[in-house]
Parts: C-alpha cells; structure tokens; sequence
C-alpha cells in the first residue's frame, strides 16, 4: 500500500490498478474526484471526526468524496465493467471557501455537543417508554391476575 499527500497544485491525476490501495492525507481539504471506475474509500476514525464523516464510502463517476486537510482515507479500486482500476482525480478547495479557526474551533464542537445531546435525549425517552411498559409488571400481583409465564408459582 502506498501514500500520497496531495498538495495546494491546481489539479492531481493518478491511476490505481485492481487490487492495490493507496493512503491519503491532504495537506490541504479538496475533493477526491473518481474520473473512470469506481472506488472503496475507508476514512479513518478520531476523536475530532464526526461519526457520519468516518467508515466506507463508494465513490463512483460523478460522486466526489470530500476531505479535510489532515483527513487520511485508504482507497481502492472496486471492480466495475472489467475495468482494471480506477483513476483519481485531486481537487484542492479554494483558500476562500477553507472553514475559518472560528469554524473549526468553535461551530464544530458546538455542533457536535447537539448532536450529543440529541442522542442523549432520544436515549432517554426509550428509556422511560420502556419502564412504561413494565409499570403493569410492577404492579402485578396487588389485584391482577397474572399470566402463566408472569406468575411465580413453585
């Protein structure tokens, strides 16, 4: 497996054949463009990268994968129509369109903090609906007859 560090050039083209992958890490976020084939990108999991931004993704013609600087990705070729590999194409974004400090240091962890209080608060009433749907458990046997396999019987 080998590694690139596509750079700020204007546009990067290289082809990778069937059965080999190759590691990415930008110096600077872009686009990793699929020009013929398809490929099987793996993007690395840390502590600073949302869940949805991680994991497998397929890259086919016309669907570009978006990276940020730092970001490292493994990619390689998925087999399609016979073809024997793929070839990639490096976008660099533009300085102007590059998330400021502000952004990255702030918005983010902002945003990341709802999306766990999201999950804390979605958690939280399963949670209760299934304590809910034990409160007639609790309460058997004051009154109620139980069923057969609710009973305690010797």
């Amino acid at each position: 497996m080998s590694s690139l560090s596509p750079s700020t050039s204007p546009l990067s083209t290289w082809s990778l054949p069937q059965g080999q992958a190759v590691t990415i890490k930008p110096r600077t976020a872009g686009v990793l463009r699929v020009v013929s084939g398809r490929a099987w990108a793996t993007l690395d999991v840390s502590r600073h990268t949302p869940l949805t931004e991680t994991g497998d993704h397929f890259v086919a013609l016309g669907h570009d994968l978006r990276l940020r600087a730092g970001q490292r990705v493994v990619v390689e070729a998925w087999a399609y129509k016979g073809q024997d590999g793929i070839q990639l194409e490096w976008v660099p974004q533009p300085e102007n369109c590059m998330a400021t400090r502000w952004q990255a240091n702030v918005v983010q962890p902002l945003r990341d903090i709802g999306h766990g209080l999201a999950l804390v608060v979605r958690a939280m009433g399963r949670l209760l609906a299934g304590l809910a749907g034990y409160a007639e458990l609790l309460t058997a046997g004051r009154g109620k007859v139980l069923r057969g396999l609710e009973s305690n019987a010797p």
